[in-house]
């Protein structure tokens, strides 16, 4: 049993684990990501290799917030809010290594125009060419990823650059077991991109492009 395991669970339930477990450190994570396996007799924690410099109070506060997930309880700690406090603080803890010319120009664009340049240059990166999924930004690396689809029309790139920034900006907040992402306040910084009809003109370019692809592959 990892002490920092028997610490995380006993402080959280008040009682002594009745199980044997071990955390391992990897290099395939991405990021500050990670995840436990578990059956009735074994927990294993593994986590990316960038949380072994970190203190234990926050990893302390990691791994009770997984043992919620593994128990579904939502029992709250002084070291869980470190570590939320701690996640909020990633973005500005990872190194930038990744970028594009003509995202970054997205980025520059709507950073000056709706945040008064406040937004600091994540990771920017193409992903596939999806249709489904247009843009994601992962906190654990600060990666904002776009399909390779929105290259065709710069006004629905700068659209999906500004969603994802918006993520960046506000990231999520917990009320109870719920974690929203798309907060009153993000929708309402969304409605100010200047493009009317924005959505409608965005569904309607995406279905050209899936003919174009149906007929043309």
């Amino acid at each position: 049993m990892h002490y920092l395991i028997k610490k995380a669970y006993t402080e959280l339930y008040n009682k002594e684990p009745d199980f044997d477990a071990k955390i391992k450190y990897s290099r395939a994570f991405k990021g500050y990501n990670a995840n436990v396996k578990y059956s009735r007799a074994l927990k294993e924690f593994k986590l990316s290799y960038n949380w072994k410099e970190v203190s234990d109070e926050i990893k302390m506060g990691l791994l009770q917030h997984l043992l919620n997930k593994v128990y579904k309880t939502n029992i709250q700690t002084i070291n869980m809010e470190l570590y939320e406090i701690f996640l909020r603080k990633i973005p500005n803890l990872t190194k930038k290594t990744k970028t594009h010319p003509i995202l970054e120009d997205s980025f520059n664009r709507m950073n000056e125009e709706y945040f008064n340049g406040m937004v600091i240059m994540p990771n920017l990166e193409f992903g596939d060419r999806a249709f489904r999924t247009l843009g994601t930004y992962d906190y654990t690396t600060d990666t904002i990823r776009l399909s390779r689809v929105l290259r065709k029309d710069m006004m629905f790139l700068d659209y999906v650059m500004y969603h994802e920034m918006l993520h960046k900006k506000f990231q999520y907040k917990k009320t109870g077991k719920r974690t929203i992402h798309h907060s009153r306040e993000f929708r309402e910084w969304e409605c100010r991109f200047k493009e009317p009809d924005i959505e409608n003109k965005l569904k309607k370019f995406l279905r050209m492009e899936k003919m174009k692809s149906f007929w043309f592959s």
